[in-house]
């Protein structure tokens, strides 16, 4: 059977709305080893003044995980807090900073609409790879068929990594020492890439 095989790619920059920030307090870390009660009210009031709804944004990491004991006191407790822009990751950093709570990283970053766009760009690659095999079969002056065969090997989609300029930032700033001119942080775009491998007949 004449067929024609062709790989179709399709790729989509999208700006990521969801940013997920990993909080740590540590009674070591604090001046005059506040408790982790005081720092964990400090850190909800200060997040309370940003507009962040505190308990739909802000969740508790596990138990079993997150919180170690000294001395039959709670030490350390981790929280993950949920944002929708990088205007207000780079003003929870600073806010925090403010209240000597410096353990804060981006953990990751993702879109809200992820799933819908990951499977529009899956259908680009494969209209791509008719469009590709369209264009070849035409050039010997044949035309396409149906496709008899779809090979989608793609493992998932891994977005690229955030600019850490705002954690270096926060850092200086926690430390006292002299900050540079700000710049305005922008985070990379999350860029989906999907393959797909295609039959499709060749009519003469």
């Amino acid at each position: 059977e004449n067929y024609i095989q062709v790989t179709g790619n399709a790729e989509l920059e999208i700006t990521p709305n969801e940013f997920f920030l990993s909080i740590t307090l540590d009674e070591s870390d604090s001046k005059g080893r506040q408790a982790i009660e005081l720092q964990r009210k400090q850190l909800i009031s200060t997040l309370k003044s940003l507009g962040i709804n505190t308990e739909k944004q802000l969740t508790m990491a596990n138990m079993s995980s997150s919180y170690f004991k000294r001395n039959n006191s709670l030490a350390v407790a981790k929280y993950q807090l949920q944002l929708s822009s990088s205007e207000m990751v780079i003003k929870v950093y600073d806010a925090l900073s403010e209240i000597n709570i410096s353990a804060v990283r981006i953990e990751r970053i993702s879109h809200s609409d992820i799933e819908e766009l990951t499977s529009q760009v899956r259908k680009d690659a494969m209209v791509n790879a008719k469009t590709i095999a369209t264009e070849l079969a035409t050039a010997i002056g044949q035309s396409v068929g149906a496709c008899i065969y779809i090979y989608d090997g793609n493992r998932g989609v891994t977005p690229t990594y955030y600019n850490d300029g705002i954690v270096m930032r926060a850092m200086a700033k926690s430390s006292n020492e002299a900050l540079p001119e700000e710049e305005p942080i922008e985070f990379k775009k999350i860029k989906l890439s999907y393959s797909v491998n295609a039959k499709f007949r060749l009519n003469e």
